[in-house]
């Protein structure tokens, strides 16, 4: 009878060591499952920070290259007024020129009639 009870002790403290042993892995694995939700949401905080780095830049950049098409855009604008002005420069030049020639014609056809 010594023995069974000795082999009744044995058994029921290998129970006691097996149920805390697997309490303590339930704890750890539920730890484990909150430590794994809490990195999956830093990661995703930083990959959405990184995407908007990304976005922002691509702003500036655009942003950036806005203002070198108004920039070209003025010049253009310059270089039409420019233009227009040298045409509306030469169109009186050649007015005065032809006014002068039909002074000229008409001084001409008069004295020698």
């Amino acid at each position: 009878m010594a023995a069974l009870e000795l082999v009744n002790r044995r058994v029921s403290y290998q129970v006691e060591v097996c149920t805390r042993e697997s309490s303590e892995f339930c704890m750890r694995h539920h730890d484990a499952q909150k430590d794994r939700a809490a990195v999956r949401a830093e990661i995703e905080g930083i990959q959405s920070h990184e995407a908007l780095a990304r976005f922002e830049a691509h702003c500036r950049a655009l942003e950036a290259r806005v203002a070198v098409l108004e920039t070209h855009a003025c010049r253009l604008e310059w270089q039409r007024q420019a233009a227009d002005d040298f045409a509306f420069e030469h169109i009186m030049r050649t007015q005065a020129l032809e006014a002068g020639a039909h002074i000229n014609t008409l001084e001409d056809t008069g004295s020698s009639s």
